[in-house]
């Protein structure tokens, strides 16, 4: 098992991370993902310690500790989700999810949390929800809207510009 330290500050290195889960048991490997295109700190970390039991006391008594001035959120990390596909399982979100508590998922991502992922093909042939929707944005001139406002049509004639009809 590994656990998921989030809201990492973006200054902090591993030793910090290392250091504040010691008094729990052995830690046994932390890592702090970084960026692939520039290659900085993502502002989370993955720690895992000897024993489950150690790891549930961390989780427990870190929840909400400050480091550098910033509250963490510390979780048992959720595996890595197979990735790929598109969208992933955070309603409303963003293209790519966030992959699963840090996992990868190349382009698409997986999804925030358990599930995520999903096969690209099955995503495009969905509906969008939109069929038989009208385009009213410009009315007609039986529309109650279109009524009271006047509407200018171009002149074919030269210089007279617009004229009001209405």
């Amino acid at each position: 098992m590994s656990i998921f330290v989030g809201n990492l500050p973006f200054r902090a290195e591993q030793d910090d991370v290392a250091e504040l889960f010691a008094p729990f048991g052995e830690v046994i490997s932390c890592a702090l993902p970084l960026e692939r295109d520039s290659g900085r700190k993502r502002g989370f970390a993955f720690v895992e310690l000897a024993d489950a039991a150690s790891e549930a006391r961390a989780i427990d008594a870190l929840q909400g500790v400050e480091l550098m001035g910033r509250p963490l959120r510390i979780n048992r990390a959720e595996p890595r989700s197979g990735g790929g596909g598109s969208g992933g399982g955070r309603p409303g979100g963003r293209a790519g999810g966030y992959g699963g508590y840090g996992a990868a998922g190349g382009n698409g991502g997986g999804g925030y949390g358990p599930g995520g992922g999903g096969d690209a093909r099955a995503a495009s042939d969905r509906s969008s929800g939109a069929s038989g929707w009208v385009d009213r944005s410009y009315g007609s001139e039986a529309d109650s809207f279109a009524e009271g406002r006047s509407r200018r049509r171009r002149s074919s004639g030269g210089g007279a510009g617009d004229a009001d009809v209405g």
